[in-house]
């Protein structure tokens, strides 16, 4: 990890406020903050406090963003630089910075193989040609790999910045303005076309990641949309069809809540005020419970246990395990499933388990692979667990793996990382009771705050 007492030297941590920046002028809007008026960094200022209650001053931005010129360039406070980094989505700036050392480095490793794939298609005699090296050279040569990487870093992370101005300027482009908030939450969203060409006549859309979409007009750049359950959301901007961009809008709880909703009723949910959840033996929601909050438990309805804020826990390695039962027979519960949801920085690992007989309708991802049960054979997810059972789901090293009481279905490795876990979902169509939950990092040992 880059650190912030000189290991690297200045280049590097200024790289990372650099990128800061950018992210922070896209996520509010103003890509060209060279443009930006005294009343966009006092409106900037207004935002970042009410969103991370932190108070960072307009002339402070200004220096923070070179407005103001310095002798050095202004290098802000860690506190200051965790309300930067929270107001683009991240939990602190280490975290941040994490995440921009993976970017880069897998930025470098791209690099290299284009330069390794030029050597080797190069004429032996030119490299025949090349001077020979003394060993004597050779021990020179290696004296400081300390600086020699970071030096490579800093590259990499300006070849990264770069290329993300270039592509903001020549892709459709999908930013959230408000993406951190409370249960509900009203997100804004600016579109961002690309460049006139010959795309214009391309049909966008915005899935929101809740289940709603929206096809965008040819004038508008300005979409809200109101997200009403506690979680992480991944709205997703496609062109013709295709994926082109993602924006991340991301509701907090502090601590588990439930929220019910009936099938076919888009217009509303039902959150159900239940004190103690998961402790003191509270370990489920009663119909009656349901019905108090408007629920027609009459209908086929769904009850969502959701735990919603940053852990330590990372995603990529880890063991979620819990013992749960799903509803019992009544109106509108036919194949009495249960879902699993855990978020992470940019993606998520979902799977349901059905009864058996219930396969068409299962779904399973694990970030960039995802399986559904009308295209896929998925009838290894169904078993009865109205009378409960054991599901785990352990990933190592992006390879994750399903457990059905103890016993393994599912294998499925994938590329793009979760990183940090965000929080959990446990889904259970009609009532159904989660008797222990524990979520444990494979690398630290660590037990997460939702465990019981």
């Amino acid at each position: 990890m880059v650190t912030e007492n000189g290991q690297l030297g200045k280049a590097d941590v200024f790289a990372f406020l650099e990128v800061c920046c950018q992210r922070i002028s896209e996520t509010y809007g103003k890509p060209d903050r060279d443009k930006w008026t005294n009343s966009d960094y006092v409106s900037l200022s207004y935002i970042l406090f009410k969103q991370t209650r932190v108070r960072i001053s307009p002339n402070t931005l200004k220096r923070i963003f070179g407005k103001i010129k310095t002798d050095s360039r202004y290098y802000p406070q860690k506190a200051t630089r965790d309300a930067l980094s929270v107001y683009i989505g991240h939990p602190d700036w280490d975290h941040f910075v994490k995440v921009q050392e993976w970017e880069a480095r897998h930025a470098e490793r791209t690099s290299d193989a284009v330069i390794v794939d030029k050597e080797l298609t190069e004429p032996l005699i030119l490299r025949r040609s090349e001077p020979q090296s003394s060993p004597k050279n050779k021990a020179r040569k290696w004296t400081r790999p300390g600086l020699l990487g970071s030096v490579i870093l800093a590259a990499a992370l300006l070849f990264l910045f770069l290329r993300q101005r270039s592509n903001s300027s020549e892709s459709a482009r999908l930013i959230c303005r408000n993406p951190l908030g409370e249960n509900p939450h009203s997100a804004v969203f600016q579109f961002q076309r690309p460049r006139p060409t010959s795309a214009e006549s391309a049909v966008y859309t915005i899935l929101f990641g809740d289940g709603k979409r929206e096809q965008l007009n040819s004038t508008d750049s300005l979409y809200t949309h109101y997200y009403e359950r506690p979680g992480r959301y991944f709205a997703i901007l496609q062109q013709d069809g295709v994926n082109v961009d993602t924006s991340t809008v991301y509701l907090q709880t502090t601590g588990w809540t439930v929220t019910a909703n009936m099938m076919h009723d888009t217009s509303r949910v039902y959150p159900i005020d239940v004190k103690h959840l998961f402790s003191d033996g509270h370990r489920t929601v009663s119909a009656l419970e349901a019905a108090h909050a408007g629920i027609d438990t009459n209908r086929t309805f769904f009850m969502e246990f959701i735990n919603s804020h940053p852990t330590r826990i990372d995603g990529d390695n880890f063991e979620l395990t819990t013992h749960i039962k799903s509803s019992p027979d009544r109106a509108g519960v036919r194949c009495s499933q249960v879902g699993i949801t855990v978020w992470g920085e940019s993606s998520q690992h979902m799977f349901e388990v059905m009864r058996p007989g219930c396969a068409h309708w299962i779904l399973i991802q694990n970030s960039d692979i995802q399986k559904s049960g009308q295209r896929d054979d998925l009838s290894f997810m169904g078993a009865d667990l109205r009378l409960g059972g054991t599901l785990t789901l352990r990933v190592i090293a992006k390879q994750a793996v399903i457990f059905i009481n103890n016993r393994q279905v599912y294998k499925t490795g994938y590329t793009q990382p979760l990183h940090q876990i965000y929080g959990v979902k446990i889904r259970f169509a009609g009532v159904g009771t989660v008797d222990s939950f524990s979520l444990k990092d494979l690398k630290t040992g660590s037990i997460s705050d939702e465990s019981f």
